[in-house]
C-alpha cells in the first residue's frame, strides 16, 4: 500500500491543546542553547545588584557580619558621646542654678538672723541712751568744773565779769538787790557795791567759788557754777540729739 493512499486522521477541534513550536539548538559557533542562555541572564540579572553594592568583590559572611557590628559599635560610641556631652552641660546649668537656690536661701535666713540681733540691740541701747546721756552730762560738768576752778583761781577777774553779766540780766525796774556769793569771793566783789547803796553782798556757804545767785522783790538769777555747767551741757547734748548718728560718723 502506498503511504500516500493512507487518508489523514483529524483531531476534533475540542481535543487540541496549547501547541508550542520547538526549535532545534544550535550546537555550533559561539551561540549558546536558549535555555542556558536564559538561566545565565537569570544568574547575571541576580549578582548586579550586590556587584553594584559590594564593587563586585566577594564578601564572606563573616566579614559581612564584622562590618554590621563595627558600625553598630561606631554608631553606640557616637551616641554615647553626645548623650555624656549633653549630660554634662545640662548637669553643669542644673548645679549652678541649685547653687544660686541655695545661696539665695542662706543670705535671707542671715538677714533674717542679723534683722533679729539688731532688734535686740535696740532695746537695751534705747534703754541706755537716758543712762548715757547723763553720764555724758556728769563729765562734761567735772570737766567743766575742773577747768573753771583752775581759771577763777589763778584769774579772779573773771569771778568779777561773772556777777557783773548776772547783774546785767536784771529787769530795770530798781529796788533793794541782794546778790549771794561764797564767801572767799566776798572781798573780791565789793567794788560792785560799794558805790550803790541798793546791792548789798551776801555770804553764802552753799554758793560755790565764782558764781553768785542774785535775787530782788519781784525776780531771782541763778548764775552759779553749776547752773551755767548745766546750762552748758544741756546746749552740748541738744546739738548732739540734732547732728544724728549719720553726721557724727561723717
Amino acid at each position: 500500500m502506498n503511504p500516500s493512499d493512507k487518508k489523514p486522521t483529524r483531531i476534533p477541534a475540542a481535543d487540541v491543546g496549547l501547541v508550542l513550536p520547538w526549535q532545534l539548538p544550535s550546537v555550533q559557533g559561539e551561540h549558546l542553547v536558549a535555555l542556558v542562555q536564559r538561566q545565565a541572564s537569570a544568574v547575571e540579572e541576580q549578582l548586579e545588584p550586590e556587584e553594584q553594592l559590594f564593587g563586585g568583590a566577594k564578601m564572606t559572611l563573616a566579614e559581612l557580619e564584622r562590618i554590621t557590628d563595627e558600625a553598630r559599635q561606631e554608631g553606640l560610641d557616637e551616641g554615647y558621646r553626645e548623650g555624656l556631652a549633653k549630660g554634662l552641660a545640662e548637669g553643669r546649668l542644673k548645679g549652678h542654678a541649685e547653687g544660686l537656690k541655695q545661696g539665695k536661701v542662706e543670705i535671707d535666713r542671715s538677714l533674717a538672723r542679723l534683722s533679729q540681733l539688731l532688734g535686740e540691740l535696740e532695746a537695751p541701747l534705747a534703754q541706755q541712751s537716758e543712762q548715757l546721756e547723763q553720764c555724758l552730762l556728769s563729765l562734761v560738768t567735772s570737766l567743766a568744773r575742773a577747768v573753771t576752778g583752775h581759771e577763777l583761781s589763778s584769774q579772779p577777774a573773771l569771778i568779777l565779769q561773772a556777777v557783773q553779766e548776772a547783774l546785767a540780766q536784771l529787769p530795770s525796774e530798781g529796788g533793794a538787790v541782794r546778790i549771794h556769793v561764797n564767801p572767799e569771793d566776798e572781798v573780791l566783789l565789793q567794788p560792785l557795791v560799794e558805790a550803790r547803796d541798793d546791792r548789798e553782798l551776801v555770804p553764802d556757804a552753799g554758793i560755790s567759788a565764782g558764781g553768785c545767785v542774785i535775787k530782788t522783790a519781784n525776780c531771782r538769777v541763778d548764775s552759779s557754777i553749776e547752773s551755767r555747767f548745766r546750762q552748758a551741757a544741756d546746749q552740748l547734748l541738744s546739738r548732739l540729739a540734732e547732728s544724728g548718728p549719720d553726721d557724727s560718723a561723717k
